[in-house]
């Protein structure tokens, strides 16, 4: 391009002649060309921040957590119960009914003898019974419970990867194309 615009240039002057020009030139003649230089636009996309990853690391997540727990296990106890006694009081009977000859004296002094049917005799009798015999019980003791407070894993503690893609832009801006001249060429005839 900047040749292309040096030969146009060039054919312009050249169509001048020397004699125009001021004329007169002893041997090589030349002549003050000035180009402009050239510019134009550039559209180009550019990356702003590259790509990356970040890594965060995520703490494991612990909690409390309450459970009923057997302080004393259910279990069987054997209980004896004495034997009951008591004291009870009966009528025996000590002699029987009986007839026996009884010899008595008379309010004359005689000396009478007859048959006499003596009643029984009885007497009160204290004794010990056995009201109950002796036996074993077996009772069940119910379990004791309680509560009991522990450190528990919820969540496991891990890493999390955030991608974040690369950002891009847009850029426009102006460029030369050629540059420009100033200067002195030789003077074509």
């Amino acid at each position: 391009m900047r040749r292309t615009a040096f030969l146009a240039a060039l054919a312009v002057l050249g169509s001048v002649t020397i004699a125009q020009a001021g004329g007169g030139c002893i041997g090589r003649c030349y002549e003050r060309v000035h180009v402009p230089p050239t510019y134009g636009t550039v559209t180009e996309t550019i990356e702003v921040a590259p790509a990356r990853t970040h890594a965060r690391h995520v703490p494991p997540v612990y909690g409390r957590v309450q459970e009923t727990v057997v302080l004393r296990p259910e279990h069987v106890v054997a209980r004896v119960v004495p034997a009951r006694y008591a004291t009870i009081a009966e009528t025996v009977e000590v002699a029987p009914a009986r007839r026996v000859w009884k010899v008595v004296r008379d309010g004359w002094g005689r000396e009478i003898g007859c048959w006499v049917t003596e009643p029984a005799q009885f007497a009160t009798r204290h004794r010990l019974v056995e009201i109950s015999p002796a036996r074993t019980i077996h009772e069940t003791v119910p379990a004791v419970y309680g509560t009991r407070e522990r450190t528990v894993l919820v969540e496991p503690g891990h890493v999390t990867h955030h991608h974040v893609p690369a950002t891009y832009a847009t850029r426009t801006h102006v460029v030369q194309t050629a540059p420009g001249y100033d200067g002195w060429q030789p003077l074509r005839r």
